[in-house]
């Protein structure tokens, strides 16, 4: 019996030797597996201007251990079928942050890519995606399910503050490089021509001008307009321009009354002033028509259109209380 336990721990001294003798060998092949696998990545980042395009089985292959690199994945569907105007305009704000990382010295700890419906079919349902666009981060040496979610509602489309959500997770610093702004530079020199040439004419007419009760009413209904749709809440609460619905659509109406859309903003500021344009002209342009025939046919456009403005304002508010019950040509 003594004999058995001498063999049987002789065995066991032996197993444990070629463990440990085996560990070193099995380290050195999983980090000669990883600099491959990381090598890999920087190549096809570097032929894409940063950016990683992914699959089913690619998205696998990244994800899969061992890694010690945390990846960036935007989830999204530019297919023309799709017809997702969220996905179209996000995808050049994400390519931007991607290029600029692409610019940095070491590359290998992060790495961004994205991953189309079309080709990912599988993925966007194992994570139960309904909707696009979506940017999940994986950290590095984790599994996938501590991934984190960007909040487009709450931080916007644009790329500086996705280039911030990202250093805030993973530490690195992606430079954000806009292309020069031809466009923006024209609409400067428009607005400094329009001030030059305003300034000379109020300082010809200046009197005048101030004294005219129609440019009174027009600035104060200008400034009623932008009140009254929402823009000085724009201005604190700096919400989304647009955000895509479950059918991939850009929604332009915000549910609920503490939240709103700067499409919306917009919507409502013109939805108020064809109100506003139809009550002066029954009000000023009406009376002075001499022609019987004109003046009932002005009525008629006038009153029609106050209708059918003031139904698509109510069919907003019901979209945003869907609670309300009430209607006026739209059902």
């Amino acid at each position: 019996m003594a004999v058995i336990s001498r063999a049987m721990l002789l065995t066991l001294l032996l197993a444990l030797l070629a463990l440990l003798s085996a560990s070193p060998s099995l380290a050195q092949d999983n980090d000669a597996l990883l600099q491959k696998k990381v090598s890999r990545l920087e190549a096809k980042a570097s032929k894409n201007k940063g950016l990683i395009e992914l699959d089913s089985l690619a998205f696998e292959d990244v994800m899969a251990r061992p890694r010690n690199y945390s990846m960036v994945v935007l989830f999204t569907a530019i297919s023309p079928e799709f017809n997702c105007v969220p996905c179209l305009n996000f995808a050049p704000e994400y390519k931007m942050v991607a290029a600029g990382w692409s610019k940095l010295a070491n590359k290998s700890q992060l790495f961004f890519s994205v991953l189309d419906f079309k080709a990912g079919q599988a993925v966007f349902q194992k994570f139960g995606m309904n909707s696009a666009p979506s940017v999940l981060y994986f950290p590095a040496s984790s599994n996938e399910a501590s991934q984190d979610r960007y909040d487009f509602g709450k931080s916007g489309f644009q790329a500086e503050p996705f280039a911030a959500w990202v250093q805030a997770r993973s530490g690195i610093s992606v430079k954000v490089q806009r292309p020069f702004d031809f466009m923006g530079l024209a609409v400067k020199l428009l607005g400094t021509f329009s001030a030059v040439f305003t300034v000379t004419v109020f300082a010809r007419k200046g009197r005048k001008i101030f004294s005219s009760k129609y440019f009174w009413s027009t600035a104060s209904m200008i400034t009623i307009f932008v009140m009254i749709s929402g823009h000085m809440w724009n201005q604190i609460r700096n919400p989304p321009y647009s955000m895509p619905t479950q059918q991939g659509r850009s929604g332009f109406i915000a549910n609920g009354f503490q939240n709103q859309f700067g499409l919306e903003t917009q919507i409502i500021a013109v939805l108020y002033s064809l109100l506003t344009g139809a009550a002066i002209v029954l009000i000023s342009v009406v009376p002075r028509i001499e022609s019987p025939v004109g003046q009932r046919a002005t009525v008629w456009v006038c009153m029609g259109m106050f209708t059918f403005v003031f139904s698509i304002l109510i069919q907003v508010f019901k979209m945003k209380n869907p609670g309300y019950p009430f209607t006026l040509m739209f059902r």
